[in-house]
């Protein structure tokens, strides 16, 4: 069938990977089947499932092939963490190897009908509205499936997913459980909260020019200058050659390449066709697949529809139940020979002779060819030519490149020669540090970025860079290369007491403004804990308490939002009395007391809050329940792990 086509997509450009078709592959991944197993190293047995070696490199790279899809092209592949990768999906097999014998063995399965439906009705694989061949097999084969693995994947996906769901259905949520939530999370409280702000603190307390003396003597490593290095670089750029780059711009040169794009062009264009497919293997040979597909043109050629008979004869339902359309394809799509009839058909509606594929025998429509909009020679002339000095540009850049690797490899220990045999300028910075802290020499953003970039930095502060040595090339942003160099290292120093006296003086009454908060508010506890009043903790300190009655664990508008945290974590207070305890929030610390508590209440609550809430708890319960069925399927399923 022409699924089977998947094996053979000739497509480069396609470069993203489907996250998922059905739920099932969107929780767990995608899997592998037995035809990678084999006498590698076994890693893990799931009943009778061996993951080996090779199971799990297939799998650790559709893991990664997905991750890359996700984040983008700016995400640099070599962040991933290989190892951590792997034990992931590790995980991911052996979860989904038991849910595919669980639901087996209970007899969750789908017929090839319902998997084949599947697949036609997924939005994975449809343009327009409609099921489209060739990006199903593009990206099949991007997941690394042949055919018969995949449709193997998808049935048993499907099976684990209907197991899946007969599961969590058998959970139910009851009235008295959603009043409880509800009660639980409406509740109101009466609070009152003393803040221990170390802003009050701070201005009575007082450093003496001892204290200050002593840290800077027990502490003095913490006191130094930034190491820093003042810096060369020369700097080559594709910019600065597209300009005196020479190239042949004479108007016979561009129209050749004007040429060459338009036919270019017209090979790109999408083409729209039906087929109908006659399969030759064991059960069909290549007399017999001949003569069907002759049959079917000669009632073509006796006016019969073509897509009527595509339903009553295609051997591909991938295809058949849509008339045998393969919806719109660009050349790289098909088996060459598929590919070359239907590109050898002139005019829409045109129908091929019976053409032989790897698969069998197809007879070819051609429903229609997407217009290719063809500007003139003068409209495109200025493009070609940037385009031609871009590309003769970036020839000689990459000349360049190892030209100055090899320079300032030679040279080592300056830059001047390699500039000079280059043709560029060194330039110059003071002060770079490995903070990011502005250079002095360097005012343009593009020449800030360079001492931003983490690679500059770290060959800068090298051992071989504080020598003074010069980097290898280090390739930037925007087609920019340089080479750097410390042309002077200034190692951290000693600063003198004078010059960080200030500084110490903030630390040391911070500290005392916090160790005093600290004595404050484990005092203030242990009276309120032994029946003192709060009205006494608070004139004994100095402070006035804030109050705020029936608040609920949300209004961060009426206090702050550790002090609501802390009150809502409390125990109910006895009747007449008071939970009290304490919590650190930005500026310093708050003692928190609680006096009353009101439960919320379902009746007073709106309809559609209490819906809300009411799934969200069934959810919980369902995944509580699948979860359960998990533990006790993995047991009986078996899985072990190699040590």
């Amino acid at each position: 069938m022409l699924q089977q086509l998947r094996d053979q997509t000739q497509s480069t450009g396609f470069k993203v990977l489907v996250v998922a078709i059905i739920l099932v592959l969107t929780l767990f991944g995608f899997g592998a089947t037995n035809l990678f197993m084999g006498t590698t190293p076994s890693i893990a047995e799931v009943g009778d499932y061996d993951i080996n070696e090779g199971v799990l490199s297939v799998e650790t790279e559709r893991e990664r092939r997905r991750i890359l899809s996700q984040m983008g092209p700016e995400f640099d592949p070599n962040d991933i963490d290989r190892l951590q990768l792997q034990n992931y999906a590790l995980d991911q097999l052996i979860n989904r190897q038991v849910l595919y014998q669980a639901a087996g063995s209970l007899g969750f399965s789908l017929s090839e009908a319902e998997v084949n439906q599947r697949l036609l009705e997924s939005p994975a694989y449809q343009v327009g509205g409609q099921f489209n061949e060739a990006l199903y097999r593009q990206q099949l084969q991007l997941m690394g499936f042949t055919p018969v693995q995949f449709i193997d994947e998808v049935r048993q996906g499907l099976g684990s997913e209907l197991l899946r769901a007969s599961v969590s259905s058998t959970a139910f949520t009851v009235d008295w459980e959603t009043a409880s939530a509800t009660a639980l999370l409406n509740q109101r409280r009466d609070i009152a909260y003393l803040d221990l702000d170390v802003t009050d603190y701070l201005p009575s307390i007082e450093v003496s020019d001892d204290d200050i003396a002593l840290r800077y003597a027990e502490d003095s490593n913490a006191y130094l200058t930034e190491e820093s290095v003042d810096v060369e670089w020369v700097e080559l750029t594709l910019a600065s050659l597209q300009d005196s780059v020479s190239v042949d711009d004479s108007e016979e040169a561009l129209r050749e390449i004007y040429e060459q794009d338009i036919v270019a062009r017209a090979d790109s264009a999408q083409r729209d066709s039906d087929h109908i497919l006659v399969i030759v293997d064991e059960d069909t040979d290549e007399a017999a697949g001949l003569a069907k597909i002759r049959s079917a043109a000669e009632r073509l050629a006796q006016g019969e529809d073509f897509g009527a008979l595509a339903r009553e004869l295609s051997d591909d339902p991938g295809s058949a139940e849509a008339g045998g359309n393969l919806g719109m394809v660009t050349k790289g799509s098909f088996d060459p020979a598929f590919e070359d009839a239907l590109w050898g058909l002139e005019a829409p509606g045109d129908i091929s002779e019976p053409v032989r594929s790897e698969f069998g025998y197809h007879l070819i429509r051609l429903k229609e060819i997407s217009d290719v909009e063809v500007p003139s020679f003068e409209e495109e002339k200025d493009n070609i030519l940037a385009s031609v000095r871009a590309d003769a540009a970036l020839e000689i850049y990459e000349t360049r490149i190892d030209e100055l690797e090899q320079q300032a490899f030679e040279e080592r220990f300056g830059l001047a020669e390699t500039a000079q045999a280059l043709s560029l300028d060194v330039q110059q910075a003071q002060g770079v540090t490995q903070a990011g802290t502005q250079p002095v020499g360097v005012e343009s953003a593009v020449a800030q970025a360079i001492f931003d970039n983490a690679g500059v930095l770290e060959a800068l502060f090298s051992p071989e860079g504080i020598d003074g040595e010069n980097s290898a090339v280090l390739r930037l942003a925007d087609e920019r290369a340089i080479v750097v160099r410390a042309s002077t290292h200034y190692p951290a120093t000693q600063l003198a007491l004078a010059e960080v006296k200030d500084t110490i003086a903030e630390q040391l009454r911070l500290e005392s403004a916090q160790s005093r908060i600290e004595a404050d508010k484990t005092r203030a506890l242990g009276q309120l804990a032994s029946g003192a009043s709060v009205s006494d903790v608070a004139n004994e300190l100095g402070k006035r308490w804030a109050t705020r009655e029936m608040i609920t664990r949300n209004q961060v508008d009426q206090a702050p939002q550790a002090v609501l945290e802390k009150a809502f974590s409390l125990p109910r207070p006895a009747e007449g009395g008071k939970s009290v305890d304490a919590t650190s929030t930005s500026t310093g610390s708050a003692l928190v007391v609680v006096t009353r508590v009101v439960a919320g209440d379902v009746s007073t609550t709106q309809d559609n809050l209490v819906a809300q809430l009411g799934q969200q708890i069934q959810a919980r319960d369902q995944q509580l329940e699948f979860a359960a069925f998990f533990a006790s399927a993995e047991e009986a399923v078996g899985v072990t792990r190699a040590q």
